[in-house]
């Protein structure tokens, strides 16, 4: 098992550039001190931030604060893909101390650093930017990657085209050894969503009886476990909408569901609108 506490920076640096591009996104749930920007170059399939679930996909740009629990999985079509992956930016947590961020000048980015407690995810014309102005941080020196990133940190901090991932009463208090068993319930999950998953198998899988287990997985996400199972097949469910012709029972059996009632409910629950109505929606916007 990797570790699941990841310590990115060097010491006697204050940021860390990273190209992941031909590495697929492993699914590890995992927090560090740093902040974290990142552009995913190439990749589709899941993203958790805090207690949100939702699609990843090309081109998504990403802000996520210190300690906040994080983790990116692609489908299967892209593990082997040479695309796949991300250009990434990791900020030492004292990237820029409080007397500095007092500055007049630096008070759009220090609240900026505040909203990404709970991940932020950004849209509009800024992905590409960032994404052209960090390929070109590679080419140079450690003191202009620095104004560099000031740069991207003051253009975000001012963007208007941005929403917050985890929810406002999201608070991380979890250890290592918390991510280990939550870990290996994600991954359990992924590879069997679409089959019945009972609360006996889950127990067991983490070494704890099915109430102790309840407790724990509340206490560490912040939502029940069949929440999470929920949306997590409703999420598929909303891939199948958009990219296939199958219909509405054909996709609720695919996706995990046991009975169309249910599906419907869970999925109105979850994207405040029926599965039909989602197709639709998304056509229209096509």
């Amino acid at each position: 098992m990797r570790p699941h506490f990841k310590k990115n920076i060097d010491s006697g640096t204050s940021y860390k550039l990273k190209n992941t591009i031909g590495q697929s996104f492993d699914g590890l749930w995992h927090f560090h001190d740093e902040y974290e920007l990142i552009y995913i170059w190439e990749g589709k399939g899941k993203k958790i931030i805090g207690d949100n679930i939702s699609e990843l996909n090309k081109g998504d740009l990403l802000f996520i604060g210190s300690d906040l629990p994080h983790s990116f999985s692609c489908e299967q079509d892209y593990y082997n893909k040479s695309e796949a992956g991300s250009l990434v930016i990791h900020l030492n947590d004292k990237f820029l101390s409080e007397d500095f961020f007092s500055c007049p000048e630096l008070q759009a980015i220090s609240k900026l650093f505040h909203r990404s407690k709970s991940g932020i995810q950004f849209s509009g014309k800024y992905r590409k930017v960032v994404k052209s102005r960090i390929q070109k941080m590679f080419d140079m020196n450690h003191f202009e990657c620095f104004l560099e990133i000031l740069f991207l940190l003051n253009m975000l901090a001012k963007s208007d085209d941005y929403y917050l991932l985890a929810s406002p009463g999201y608070t991380p208090t979890v250890g290592k050894k918390d991510y280990q068993r939550i870990n290996k319930v994600y991954k359990y999950v992924m590879n069997n969503f679409n089959e019945e998953i009972s609360l006996d198998t889950i127990a067991d899988i983490t070494s704890m009886t099915r109430e102790a287990f309840c407790r724990h997985f509340k206490k560490v996400t912040g939502k029940t476990f069949f929440t999470y199972v929920n949306e997590y097949r409703v999420g598929y469910a909303c891939k199948l909408l958009m990219q296939t012709n199958l219909n509405v029972t054909e996709i609720c059996f695919k996706s995990g569901f046991n009975s169309i009632s249910n599906f419907n409910k869970q999925f109105k629950k979850i994207t405040e609108t029926n599965p039909l109505g989602y197709r639709n929606r998304f056509k229209t916007s096509a």
